[in-house]
C-alpha cells in the first residue's frame, strides 16, 4: 500500500528531558490514509510513543467534529516518529496529532 507522507515538525510541551514523560504534537491538514512524518532529533527506535488524533478549529483548538479518524500505527526512527492515521472524511480536515513518549 502506497500512502501519501506529510512532513511537519513536532512541537514540544515541555522542555525536552524534565520530567520522565514528554508530549508534544503535530497539525496538518489531510484526509483518507496518509503518514504524518514529524521530526523530533531526541526520538530514537526504542523510545515508547503514544499518539492520538483530533480536528481542530482556525485557532487550532481543538474540537469533537463528525469525522471518525484513527491513529492506525506509530513508528518511532532515530530522528522521529512516522505516524500512520486515517481521517474518513470527503475533503482534508485540520487536525492535530498528539505525541506523549517515555525519556
Amino acid at each position: 500500500m502506497t500512502l501519501q507522507m506529510i512532513n511537519t515538525l513536532i512541537e514540544p510541551a515541555a522542555k525536552h528531558g524534565v520530567t520522565a514523560m514528554s508530549g508534544g504534537w503535530g497539525y496538518f491538514t489531510a484526509n483518507g490514509d496518509v503518514i504524518l512524518d514529524v521530526g523530533a532529533p531526541w526520538i530514537t527506535p526504542t523510545t515508547l510513543v503514544f499518539a492520538s488524533i483530533v480536528e481542530v478549529d482556525g485557532n487550532n483548538a481543538p474540537i469533537m467534529g463528525d469525522a471518525r479518524m484513527t491513529v492506525r500505527n506509530i513508528e518511532p526512527y532515530q530522528g522521529g516518529i512516522r505516524t500512520w492515521v486515517t481521517i474518513d472524511w470527503g475533503s482534508p480536515l485540520r487536525v492535530r496529532v498528539s505525541y506523549s513518549w517515555s525519556e
